[in-house]
């Protein structure tokens, strides 16, 4: 009975809670909307542009979802279709911190890119400490790069990996029993050596998925992908490097990024930037959902040892 008493306790204070942000966040939204009206500048209207940002592994979809919300690759997907839609966008600037993620994930980011510079509107990529293997492959895209003198960048290159556990589990005894419906089904299993056979179909996934992050590199850089081959070998680099390869365009911070997308879409210096807002109600749902689902054990430890990723392994 004391247990149910509590548990009820817990529920009216969360609910209390909720009913508070809620009220601030609506206050908030409503003083912002008058200074838009008033012209007191807490949020600029007109003709400017916008910022992204991707933060962190590169995944479909990640931690912090709420109520059917998108996140991961498929928010930034979202928000770039409504950048596409907003006349009043015309560059882009996307803020890329990341180590790399799943292919799949990081080439859709890359054909939405794509996209958006075929309707005419510059995407600039200001690269932070790391934007390297996936996070370089989506920095390709863009129309142009500026990349931090001590950004970590390159690890153009795909991987696979699992652990193999077979004689750690020889030695404590431990048997598996697999029921399969055919020979490969179980290939990367970490309770066995892996075959030959094995081997050489992951290296086909490999190499096709390498021969497309090159291609794809050529495509949105405007190179000859023989020029990108020899240092395309999982190699990371500096800015500097980087620029003498021609794999970005200017050693530079955010806010040269910001002047640089002014500057090619034709704005005037003071044209507004805008950055995605996110209400206080959705951050702490947000928050709430990423503890409760466990979403990020499991993308950080359960997922991370059977996907091929444009990724660099720290």
């Amino acid at each position: 009975m004391e247990k149910q008493r509590k548990i009820t306790l817990a529920i009216l204070i969360m609910l209390v809670l909720i009913s508070i942000i809620a009220v601030v966040d609506i206050s908030t939204r409503v003083e912002k909307k008058r200074s838009i009206q008033t012209g007191m500048g807490m949020m600029a209207a007109g003709p400017g542009i916008a910022i992204v940002r991707i933060d962190g592994p590169i995944e479909l979809t990640g931690p912090g979802g709420f109520m059917g919300k998108p996140s991961g690759a498929e928010a930034v997907v979202k928000r770039l279709a409504d950048i596409e839609k907003d006349g009043n966008i015309k560059a882009v600037v996307l803020r890329i911190n990341s180590p790399g993620g799943t292919v799949a994930a990081t080439q859709e980011i890359y054909q939405k890119i794509l996209s958006l510079r075929k309707k005419n509107i510059i995407v600039v990529a200001s690269m932070g400490d790391i934007a390297a293997s996936g996070g370089y492959y989506i920095a390709s895209a863009c129309s142009y790069i500026v990349a931090n003198y001590g950004t970590i960048t390159g690890s153009i290159g795909v991987i696979a990996y699992s652990p193999n556990l077979k004689n750690l589990m020889d030695k404590f005894g431990i048997k598996m029993n697999v029921i399969k419906s055919g020979k490969y089904k179980d290939i990367l299993a970490t309770h066995r050596d892996m075959s030959s056979e094995e081997r050489a179909l992951i290296q086909q996934m490999i190499d096709l998925s390498y021969h497309k992050f090159v291609k794809d590199i050529a495509l949105g850089r405007n190179m000859n992908q023989n020029d990108i081959y020899p240092v395309a070998d999982g190699r990371v680099m500096s800015a500097e490097t980087a620029l003498e390869h021609k794999l970005i365009d200017q050693l530079g911070t955010f806010d040269e990024a910001i002047n640089k997308a002014k500057e090619l879409a034709g704005l005037d210096a003071d044209a507004p930037v805008y950055e995605e807002h996110l209400s206080p109600f959705n951050e702490i749902f947000s928050s709430m959902n990423s503890f409760f689902s466990g979403r990020l054990f499991e993308s950080r430890f359960a997922d991370t040892t059977h996907r091929i990723e444009y990724r660099y392994m720290q």
